[in-house]
This record gives structure tokens, C-alpha cells and sequence, in this order.
């Protein structure tokens, strides 16, 4: 589990306390953020402004946090205003009452034995708090202070399970953005877990709490110098001794929907084939025996005798390609199956996607047989487009396959072709229009249409990404005179 404990308070009750702006807008904000990195929205706690009161924040605090196993994550975020004394420091709760802090508002210490007292390795806190907050008498004895950076620092420098992060330092403001409504420390923060630190390199998926302060450290500077016009300061701060290797946020789940919505063929996984197409003679199947007569026709009869003759290289293909996978996916026993129906035909299937294979007799010269290998039913693309994939089918596959959801009219996608008169591009189709084929001049690869699919064969194997560079070329090539393309996906015109 990954729990998130959101607390802000923009207005306090207590009219001595001044207002934090956009206070709620930031909880609310990385709340959303955080839901797209794996915080269930039923394990976030929002306090926000009214509900943040002393007592709900210990009471739900504890629970929350005493609910945790060691596996989990907690991330602890606070907005608003924390103050100190005699450098114990004290976040300040919606109902904190001016005259009486002590008692009122929540010790920081209390917030570190709940840290203590819980199993989890992985906790980080979070503090978008600044200056004094508070109109306070001047006659006090002991008056209450900035946050103290030297409790901070005692408490996360001892521990290895959980840093801390502060919007700024001692003393300091922390700004705001009118113009985005939010926090800048906020609004560079949220970059961060959008991945943003990750764009040069994406080998390790992880926000390390190093260089997510490093980057924090580095744009803010430069924010305020193009929204603020006078010197102001903001030094973001990040306490904890094992800051280099500790996990602030596993982005790898959004940077797999993101491949995956970048993918322009994510969404028509369900409709594309990847084949391929080889034909061998009779005589040189492993069960064709000195006096087997070789077929003169294509029959059920004929089809039985080729099963029988093809069941050694149909096994070592399903064996060889099985443990090639389960090998590069690092599948286990329980995530992939396979498939032998005797007939000829063998299925393997994957969580990511199915591989099968067949063998037939040709039936435009039955002296030969005809092995068709595919990959469908693709149910994660991106691992299609692997180097894990494409190291167990090293250009394996001459062509690829979409279906249409509706059928095509393959009369006047020709009549359009042909009214464009455009000499680079070659079609052909027999007198019923059932079957068209285009060929188009500098790009690789023949279109075979039909009314319910569209298959684009090359000569020799290639891998799919090819394949699909060949689709989306000629796609981008056949268009009619108001500029949409001739080329179906899925059943409709893009």
C-alpha cells in the first residue's frame, strides 16, 4: 500500500493567524498527482483547511500510519504554517488558538514517535510551511519562532527509513505563483512526479530523494527571478542521511501508460496481427518417411498426413519459442501456457500476448506445406515493441494485419485512389473488388485490403516496429482531396 496523509490549512480561526494562499489548491493538486503514481485514492487521508483540526489530525494520523506494514509507503504532506520553541517545532491546526500554542497545536515530535512506532522502510515528510505565521504579543518571555531546521535535522539524520523535504528554509518565504494558482516549491514538485526529472533518462523509473532535490533546488531559483522582480529567496531544503538511494516515488507505472498513450497503435491493440509466412516442401518434414507418397491435392485426407509429418518441427518450435519467452519476460509457471491440439496447430499464451502456429498443406501446390507463425490478442503493447520481443523474434514477421470493426467500401476506396491519378501509386483488384492491392513508389511493403481487414506484406521478416513505420507511412501517403486519410484503423478515418 502507499498512503498518502495530505494536510492544509489555507484559513485559520483564529484571525492572529494569517491565511496561507493556495494552501488547499496544493493538497489537492499533488493529491491528483499522486493518484497517478499508485496512490489508491481510498489510501489518501485529505485534511483540508476545516477538517484539519487537532483532534481529527491525531486521531487519523495515528490509525493511518499504525495501519501500515513494513512494505508499505507513507508520504506525510503539510501546508500551511509550523512554528517553533526553544527548536521544537509545531504545525499549526486549523483551531490552534494564539493564546495557548502549546496545547493547541500539534508538536512535531508527536508526528516522529508515529514514525517510530510504524513497520514501514519508507516514509517521507513533506513541509510547504515559512515564516512566523502569527501576529504574536511582544511581551512574551519565550516567544514562538521560524521553524527550526536543527530538530529536522537531528531526527532525519538518525534514521534511514525516512527523509524529509521542506518547501523552504528557516526564516524564508515560501512563494506563490498567482498566475498558477499554486506554490512554485508545489508547482516544480508536481513536475517532478510527472516525470519530468526522468526525460533524459528513463533506465531507472525511481524519484530518488537526491535528485528530485537537486532538481527542486535548480528550477526554483530560476522561477523567481521571471516572477518575482525584486532578490527573492527560497532555498528548498531535504533532510535525511540515505538521500542518494531512497525511493520518493516508483514512476514506472506512469511512464508505461505514457509509452503506451504515445504508442499510436496502444488503442488498436486489439485489431493488429503480426504474421509471418513460409512455405517448405513435403519431402523434407522430419516425418517423411522413403516410400511416402508426396500430395498431388489438397483434402482433409492430405491435411491429416501433413499434421502427422510436421509434429517433430511444430513441438520444437512451441518448445524453443515457450522457453525463449518465459526466459526474456521472466515469466513464471503460472503466467504463460501452451497449447497442442494435434491438429496442426500450437498456442502459446502470455499475460502480454498470444503466439501461435500452424501448418497446412498448400493448396496452390500441395507438394509444399505452408507454416503461418502470428502474434495476437496483444494485450500490452509496449512489450510488443520491447527489445525483450524482438530478441526472441529477430525479424520474425513479414506482415502485419488490422481488422476493421466495420466493413470497408472497398469499390470506392478504389474510385478515390484512382480519381487522385497519382502515378506513384500502383492498384490492382479483381473484377468483384473483393481484394485490393496498393503498392506505393519509395515506401516499403504491398497493402492487400479487403472489406473487413488490411494486411501489409513485406518480402522478407522485419520487426514490428518496421512494420508499422511501413503502416503509418502509407497511411500518411493516401489521402483524398479534403485530406483525410484512405486508410482505415480500427474501422474509421483519421
Amino acid at each position: 500500500m502507499k498512503l498518502a496523509i495530505l494536510i492544509a490549512v489555507e484559513k485559520y480561526s483564529d484571525k492572529k493567524i494569517v491565511s496561507v494562499p493556495y494552501a488547499d489548491t496544493n493538497a489537492i493538486a499533488l493529491s491528483e498527482s499522486l493518484g497517478k503514481i499508485g496512490y489508491d485514492p481510498g489510501d489518501q487521508l485529505l485534511l483540508v483547511n476545516d477538517q484539519a483540526t487537532k483532534t481529527a489530525i491525531e486521531s487519523k494520523v495515528r490509525r493511518a500510519i499504525k495501519s501500515c506494514i513494513e512494505e508499505d509507503q507513507i508520504l506525510v504532506y503539510v501546508a500551511g504554517h509550523m512554528i517553533s520553541k526553544r527548536d521544537q517545532n509545531y504545525l499549526v491546526c486549523v483551531d490552534t488558538d494564539t493564546s495557548d500554542i502549546e496545547n493547541t497545536a500539534i508538536p512535531m515530535q508527536w508526528l516522529f514517535r508515529q514514525f517510530d512506532d510504524s513497520d514501514s522502510q519508507n516514509i517521507v515528510l513533506m513541509i510547504d510551511a515559512g515564516e512566523v505565521p502569527m501576529k504574536l504579543e511582544e511581551r512574551m518571555v519565550d516567544p514562538f519562532e521560524s521553524r527550526s531546521a536543527l530538530e529536522l535535522e537531528q531526527y532525519f539524520s538518525k534514521s534511514s527509513r525516512a527523509i524529509c523535504f521542506t518547501s523552504c528554509d528557516s526564516g524564508e518565504n515560501a512563494h506563490v505563483s498567482r498566475k498558477w494558482k499554486q506554490g512554485i516549491w508545489m508547482h516544480h514538485l508536481l513536475e517532478a512526479f510527472d516525470g519530468k526529472t526522468l526525460t533524459e533518462s528513463r533506465i531507472d523509473p525511481c524519484l530518488l530523494g537526491a535528485s528530485l532535490q537537486q532538481y527542486l533546488a535548480k528550477s526554483i531559483p530560476q522561477t523567481l527571478i521571471t516572477h518575482f522582480s525584486g532578490k527573492s529567496m527560497q532555498t528548498p531544503c531535504l533532510y535525511g542521511c540515505n538521500t542518494e538511494a531512497f525511493v520518493v516515488a516508483d514512476l514506472s507505472e506512469l511512464i508505461r501508460l505514457r509509452n503506451k498513450s504515445s504508442n499510436p497503435i496502444s488503442d488498436l491493440a486489439n485489431c493488429v496481427t503480426f504474421f509471418a509466412h513460409r512455405t517448405t516442401p513435403v519431402k523434407g518434414l522430419s516425418g517423411f518417411k522413403k516410400g511416402n507418397a508426396i500430395p498431388d491435392r489438397a483434402n482433409h485426407s492430405s491435411q491429416a498426413f501433413i499434421v502427422q509429418l510436421s509434429r517433430v518441427e511444430l513441438s520444437e518450435d512451441i518448445q524453443s519459442v515457450f522457453a525463449a519467452l518465459k526466459q526474456a519476460f521472466k515469466f513464471k509457471r503460472a503466467d504463460i501456457s501452451v497449447t497442442d491440439q494435434g491438429d496442426g496447430t500450437g498456442t502459446i499464451t502470455t499475460p502480454f500476448f498470444n503466439y501461435s502456429i500452424s501448418v497446412e498443406i498448400d493448396p496452390s501446390n500441395p507438394a509444399f506445406v505452408i507454416w503461418r507463425r502470428c502474434v495476437d490478442s496483444i494485450r500490452e503493447p509496449e512489450q510488443v515493441f520491447s527489445d525483450k520481443f524482438a530478441n526472441v523474434f529477430t525479424n520474425a514477421f513479414d506482415s502485419v494485419e488490422f481488422s476493421n470493426k466495420e466493413n470497408l467500401d472497398v469499390q470506392m476506396l478504389i474510385d478515390t485512389v484512382e480519381s487522385l491519378e497519382d502515378d506513384r501509386i500502383v492498384i490492382e483488384y479483381d473484377p468483384e473488388c473483393t481484394l485490393c492491392t496498393l503498392a506505393i513508389e519509395g515506401i516499403t511493403g504491398e497493402i492487400q485490403i479487403t472489406k473487413s481487414s488490411f494486411r501489409i506484406v513485406h518480402k522478407r521478416g522485419e520487426s514490428p516496429n518496421y512494420l508499422l513505420r511501413s503502416f503509418f507511412a502509407i497511411q500518411k501517403s493516401l489521402v483524398d482531396p479534403n485530406g483525410s486519410s484512405l486508410i482505415p484503423i480500427g474501422g474509421q478515418r483519421r
